[in-house]
C-alpha cells in the first residue's frame, strides 16, 4: 500500500513484530491528532457493493464494542481499491515478542495474562462475536495490561488478509478449524487461547511438526504433555484447566468463557492457599482409593513405590507397611500437624520476610499480593509494631507504582481521567516529557499544596513528591520553557521542509495544547497557532 494519505488519515510506518507480513499501519487522523493502527484489506476492483455495504455494517458493529481488553474500533472506509478499519494504536510489545525475547512466562504471569482475555472473550461471546483467530502476535501489552486486537466479525469477507498460515500458527488453531476455517465458533476460541496459554507456559507450542500436512494431522490427533510435567512449579488445578481447554472434542472443552473465568478464580485462589498442595495431595490419585489389585500395583509403581509381589498362600502378609492403618494414622497426623503449621498466624517478623519476598518481584501481581497478603493485615494486627512505618512506606510505594500503570493505560489509550488527582499529574507530566521541566515542577508542586492533605489522592501526591525531588536534584532553568518552545518551533520547521508535515502539526499542536493559557510565551503560541492555520508567511519568522 505504497501511499501518504488513506481517506482522513495520513500514514506513517508499517507496524507489528513482522512489518514485511503486516497490513497494519501507524498512522494520524489529520483532523483529530490521534494516533491510529490502520489495517489495510486490498481488494479487487475495490469489492463489490454488497460486499462493501456488509464491510461497512461490519465496522458500525465493531465500534460497539467497549471493553478495557479488547483494542477499540474507531471505524472504516474506502480508498480506491483498499478498505481499512482504524483502531486504537497500542505503543507497547506483543505477547510474541516477549516469547521470542523470554522463550516463557512464569505460571503466574501466564495467569495473570489468561484472565483479562478471558473475561474479554465472555465480553464478545455473550455478543455474539467470534474472534476466530487468537495467538501470541494478537495479544499486545498496554502496560502491564493485555489487550486482545484484530477483532472481526466476519473472517470469510472479501476484505480481509489472504496471507497463508504459517506452521506455528496452525499449531495453535482448533482441530474443526484445521478441518473446516469456516467453522469458528467460542469453543475454538477457547482452544486457541488454551494453546496460547499453553505456548506462553512451557515454550512450545502444544502440538509438534514442521509441515502444514504434519502439523495439521497432529492438531486432530496428538495430546498436548502435560504443562505441569514440563513446568514443574505450575499449579495442578492450571494445567488440568489448560490441559481442558485444549481437549480435541469441542465438548470436552469448559462450556463457555463464564466457565473459564470461574475456574481460572479458583487457581488464584488455591495456588496462593498455603492449604492448597496439601489438600490435592489428600484427594489426588491413592493407592487408598484403588481395590483392584492389579490396579492397586500400577498405582504404586506411578507413585514410586515398586510394585508388590503377592504370595498367594500368605494373603495375610500382602499388606505392603504403608497401607497398615497404624502407618495410615500416622501419616495422617503428619499431614494434620502440616495443615496446622501453615494455618497458625504468622509473626510480624515473618510478615515482614514474606512481603519484602514478593516486593522484590516488582512485578504487578507481587506487589499486589505482599500489600494485600501481608502489608495490609499487619498493620490490622500490629497496629504499635516494630515494622508500622515500614509497612505504610511499602503500602504508599505499591499504591504510587498502581496509580502510575493505571494512569499511564488510561493516557495512552484517551480512556477519561475520573479524579483530580488523575487529572494534575496526567497534565504535569505532560510539560515533563514536553522538555519543559519548570512548569512541570510547577505543576507538581501544586498538587502537594491542593491535594496534599486528602488521603483519596496520596498516591498522586507521592507521585508528585517523587517527581520534584527528582527534578530538583537534576536541577531547572526558571527561564527555559521559552527556549524550549522555540527549539520545538524550529524542529517542527525543518520537519516541514523535509515533508514530515503530520509530524510538525503535531509539534505545534502541542506548543498550543500546553501553553494556550500561558501570557509569558504567546507570540510563540501564536506562532503554532498560525502554521496550524496554513499561514506560509511565519516560515522564516524569527521570535524577539
Amino acid at each position: 500500500m505504497p501511499r501518504s494519505r488513506l481517506g482522513p488519515l495520513a500514514i506513517e510506518s508499517k507496524l507489528g513484530d513482522h512489518p514485511s507480513r503486516s497490513s497494519v499501519w501507524r498512522a494520524v487522523h489529520v483532523q483529530l491528532h490521534r494516533a491510529v493502527a490502520v489495517k489495510v484489506f486490498s481488494s479487487p476492483f475495490g469489492g463489490t457493493e454488497e460486499a462493501r455495504r456488509q464491510f461497512a455494517s461490519e465496522w458500525e458493529k465493531l465500534k460497539q464494542i467497549q471493553h478495557p481488553s479488547i483494542v477499540q474500533c474507531y471505524g472504516g472506509g474506502f480508498e480506491e481499491s483498499d478498505a481499512y478499519l482504524a483502531y486504537e494504536l497500542i505503543e507497547g510489545e506483543s505477547l510474541a515478542a516477549q516469547l521470542e525475547n523470554r522463550s516463557r512466562l512464569s505460571w503466574e504471569s501466564v495467569l495473570d495474562l489468561a484472565e483479562p482475555l478471558v473475561d474479554a472473550l465472555k465480553y464478545l461471546h455473550e455478543r455474539g462475536f467470534v474472534h476466530g483467530s487468537i495467538q501470541p502476535d494478537k495479544v499486545l501489552f498496554a502496560g502491564l495490561s493485555p489487550v486482545l486486537i484484530d477483532v472481526r466479525v466476519d473472517r470469510t469477507s472479501p476484505f480481509r488478509t489472504n496471507r497463508a498460515l504459517t506452521v506455528e500458527e496452525l499449531a495453535l488453531r482448533a482441530p474443526e478449524l484445521v478441518e473446516d476455517p469456516a467453522a469458528v465458533s467460542p469453543s475454538a476460541d477457547l482452544y486457541s487461547l488454551g494453546a496460547t496459554l499453553y505456548l506462553a507456559l512451557t515454550g512450545r507450542a502444544p502440538v509438534s511438526g514442521e509441515t502444514i500436512a504434519e502439523v495439521s494431522e497432529n492438531v486432530r490427533s496428538q495430546v498436548a504433555e502435560a504443562p505441569a510435567s514440563i513446568v514443574l512449579d505450575c499449579p495442578v488445578w492450571f494445567d488440568k484447566l489448560i490441559m481442558q481447554l485444549l481437549a480435541k472434542d469441542p465438548a470436552g472443552r469448559p462450556h463457555g468463557a463464564a466457565a473459564v473465568a470461574l475456574a481460572l478464580a479458583e487457581v488464584r485462589r488455591r495456588s496462593m492457599s498455603r492449604t492448597g498442595v496439601a489438600e490435592h495431595a489428600s484427594s489426588g490419585f491413592s493407592p487408598l482409593n484403588v481395590t483392584d489389585q492389579k490396579e492397586r500395583e500400577e498405582a504404586r509403581l506411578l507413585l514410586g513405590h515398586g510394585a508388590m509381589e503377592f504370595d498367594d498362600e500368605k494373603i495375610e502378609d500382602a499388606t505392603a507397611w504403608h497401607d497398615r492403618p497404624m502407618i495410615l494414622i500416622l501419616g495422617l497426623a503428619l499431614l494434620a500437624g502440616v495443615f496446622l503449621y501453615a494455618m497458625w498466624p504468622l509473626s510480624e517478623d515473618q510478615m515482614r520476610e514474606r512481603a519484602e519476598a514478593l516486593l522484590v518481584e516488582e512485578s504487578r501481581n507481587s506487589l499486589n499480593q505482599a500489600k494485600v497478603s501481608y502489608l495490609v493485615p499487619m498493620l490490622e494486627r500490629f497496629p504499635d509494631g516494630k515494622h508500622v512505618i515500614w509497612a505504610q512506606e511499602q503500602i504508599d510505594h505499591v499504591e504510587m507504582v498502581q496509580a502510575e500503570h493505571a494512569l499511564s493505560v488510561k493516557m495512552k489509550r484517551n480512556l477519561p481521567l475520573k479524579n483530580e488527582g488523575e487529572r494534575l499529574y496526567a497534565e504535569a507530566s505532560e510539560f515533563e516529557r514536553f522538555g519543559d521541566t519548570a512548569t512541570a515542577l510547577d505543576h507538581y508542586r501544586s498538587m502537594e499544596t491542593l491535594l496534599g492533605d486528602d488521603p483519596q489522592y496520596r498516591p498522586y501526591v507521592n507521585l508528585a513528591r517523587r517527581q520534584i525531588a527528582h527534578i530538583e536534584y537534576e536541577g531547572v532553568d526558571s527561564s527555559e520553557a521559552a527556549r524550549i518552545i522555540q527549539a520545538k518551533l524550529d524542529e517542527a520547521e525543518k520537519r516541514f521542509e523535509e515533508g514530515q508535515v503530520v509530524s510538525a502539526r503535531q509539534i505545534w499542536y502541542s506548543v498550543v495544547e500546553l501553553y494556550g493559557n500561558n501570557d509569558n510565551v504567546a507570540p510563540l503560541v501564536a506562532k503554532a497557532q498560525r502554521r496550524l492555520a496554513g499561514d506560509q508567511s511565519t516560515e522564516n519568522e524569527t521570535t524577539p
